[in-house]
């Protein structure tokens, strides 16, 4: 049986798999862009972990197999705002496989959704990962953690008129996958997928069942520094 524990890493809080070396899921607050503390050059193993707590064997890269990138599930520059939580979100706890043009591609751009909308109001993020297939789990020797199969991530805001919104996307960890709108859930999809106590975003029954047509265009002017 998997032991499961809450990290609070002050900018943003994991729900950490302790057995499996993995956070299951992710969130946090975004309020205005006023951050530009650099990226760290490099990864850490977490040094905060509770005692008996596993995690990743080693912070290197996955580069054993081709096209693989250290992938973080709670985005860097969202902590730019903090040393010290920008500094935690490149501990490997936040840290989980992904392929390389997924990384760089349709995740950055639903990553750039929180971004630009953080400018407009306060954002709610949460995201997850799902495993379900051994087959591409090549880091088990390696760095002792499996590949996730999905990524899901959810922004929750407000309009201009006070109201709230809210968009989300179940992702599979693979190559060629095009059109970010392709994947837009509601987060009742989301639930019936990934599982309701798992998705667990504290909303009213009308929003969970919002599903935009397509995925909320950049606002004007916005920065993505």
């Amino acid at each position: 049986m998997s032991n499961i524990v809450t990290l609070d890493k002050g900018g943003f809080v994991l729900t950490y798999d302790c057995t499996n070396h993995t956070a299951l899921r992710y969130q946090y607050v975004l309020t205005a862009d006023t951050g530009s503390v650099p990226r760290p050059s490099s990864f850490r193993l977490d040094p905060d972990l509770p005692s008996g707590c596993g995690q990743q064997s080693s912070a290197a890269t996955y580069s054993s197999v081709s096209g693989w990138d250290r992938g973080h599930l709670v985005t860097s520059n969202h902590m730019d705002y903090d040393e010290t939580y920008i500094r935690r979100a490149n501990y490997m706890t936040n840290i989980v496989p992904q392929v390389g043009t997924f990384n760089r591609g349709i995740w950055k751009q639903a990553e750039e959704v929180a971004e630009c909308y953080r400018d407009l109001a306060t954002v709610h993020v949460y995201g997850g990962v799902v495993y379900n297939d051994p087959s591409n789990d090549y880091f088990e020797a390696s760095h002792g953690i499996r590949t996730p199969d999905y990524f899901w991530k959810t922004v929750v805001t407000t309009n201009a008129a006070g109201e709230t919104q809210a968009i989300s996307w179940y992702i599979p960890n693979q190559a060629g996958l095009g059109n970010l709108d392709t994947y837009i859930r509601s987060i009742n999809e989301l639930e019936a997928e990934v599982g309701a106590e798992s998705v667990n975003i504290p909303v009213s029954a009308s929003v969970k069942a919002q599903k935009p047509a397509a995925t909320w265009p950049k606002p004007s002017g916005c920065d993505l520094s």
